[in-house]
């Protein structure tokens, strides 16, 4: 029986594939607006479309399922949409195949010959018999999402659900209304109807919060259309503020360290002085010391510039700390505002931070 499968299905793949070059292009592709864009998108769909046919014919079925899908999202029409479906319905994926046959034969033209279009309606029955059938319709919201199992049912697919035998969940999802859960327990062959009415969620609650007493007015409830103030989160201060710390106490270490070596060039610099006139003219007696005293002078002057990059850092990341605890909170007042603006002096550099609250 799969032989047999096998074998008329490689013939309707020849079959369908000579109107690849010329097909009419049905589906998105008559949306698409004029252009050597879309036409070039187009004749890659075509290129992909004769990959997966050769492949199709030589039995190489993965090889030509991944070119059929590559000519489906460049451009769908119904060649495409059939030869993958064959190609899936021979590699055993029932679903998805249904999926495809189902669009080939929807969105087939009346130019299509009945004898293709058979074959066609044919593989889709075969592919049905072995999935279930769901067909989902939202009254209020026809325009809702479906989703099987979390995966998202492309729009072109939606008039029906074609899943694996088994439990599944569907979810049915719309902007503005609460979403809908239905368990499915779908068998081979078996179709399912569902008629729903999302419910719409509840408006977000306005006006003043309260009512006056005996005509006073009600200072105590938040003004209409206010909104809600979240809770400040400190977790990013803290963190900035710990690195800060960090940065700190790293860049003292390096300043000690800095001020040691420069504590030694001091020592090694008066020993030279005391035993000769220095490292300028200095005799081959002192070039050892003076070599020392070069290596220690550079330590120092390293260390220095690495404790004065490290205060650097310390400072920019304090400031971030400063900025993530004063910023204004979601619903605070118009007013409310910090600005971060440079300070560039002749000879320094730096950042002043400003800030207004209502």
């Amino acid at each position: 029986m799969k032989r047999a499968l096998h074998m008329g299905s490689l013939a309707m793949s020849v079959l369908l594939g000579i109107t690849a070059a010329t097909t009419s292009a049905r589906g998105e592709d008559k949306q698409a607006a004029p252009g050597w864009s879309a036409e070039s998108e187009r004749d890659r769909a075509v290129r992909d479309f004769e990959q997966g046919r050769r492949a199709h014919a030589a039995g190489q079925l993965e090889d030509a399922e991944l070119a059929y899908l590559r000519a489906w999202t460049r451009l769908k029409t119904y060649d495409i949409a059939a030869n993958l479906g064959q190609v899936q319905l021979q590699l055993d994926k029932p679903a998805s195949a249904a999926k495809y046959l189902a669009y080939g034969v929807r969105a087939a033209g009346p130019e299509i010959e009945a004898e293709r279009l058979a074959r066609m309606q044919a593989l889709l029955s075969a592919a049905k018999a072995q999935v279930g059938t769901v067909r989902v319709r939202v009254k209020n919201a026809p325009d809702a999402e479906l989703f099987v199992d979390g995966e998202r049912v492309p729009v072109e697919v939606t008039d029906e659900l074609y899943v694996d035998p088994g439990q599944h969940l569907l979810v049915i999802r719309r902007a503005g209304y609460e979403d809908a859960v239905r368990p499915l327990a779908t068998v081979p062959g078996a179709t399912e109807e569902i008629t729903i009415d999302l419910k719409p969620k509840p408006a977000p609650a306005r006006g003043a919060v309260g009512a006056p007493m005996n005509g006073e007015a009600n200072t105590n409830g938040s003004a209409a259309g206010a909104q809600a103030e979240e809770p400040r989160s400190w977790v990013p201060a803290i963190a900035l503020g710990a690195a800060s710390v960090v940065g700190l106490g790293v860049g003292v270490g390096f300043t000690l360290a800095s001020n040691a070596a420069s504590a030694d060039a001091r020592a090694e610099r008066e020993a030279i002085l005391r035993v000769g006139p220095g490292c300028l003219d200095a005799p081959s007696a002192l070039a050892d010391r003076c070599a020392q005293l070069a290596r220690t002078t550079a330590r120092s002057d390293r260390l220095r510039d690495v404790a004065g990059v490290t205060y650097i850092a310390s400072g920019t990341v304090a400031l971030a700390a400063l900025a993530v605890a004063l910023w204004p909170r979601t619903g605070s007042a118009p007013g409310s505002a910090v600005r971060v603006v440079p300070d560039l002096r002749a000879n320094t550099a730096g950042v002043l931070l400003s800030g207004a609250w209502q």
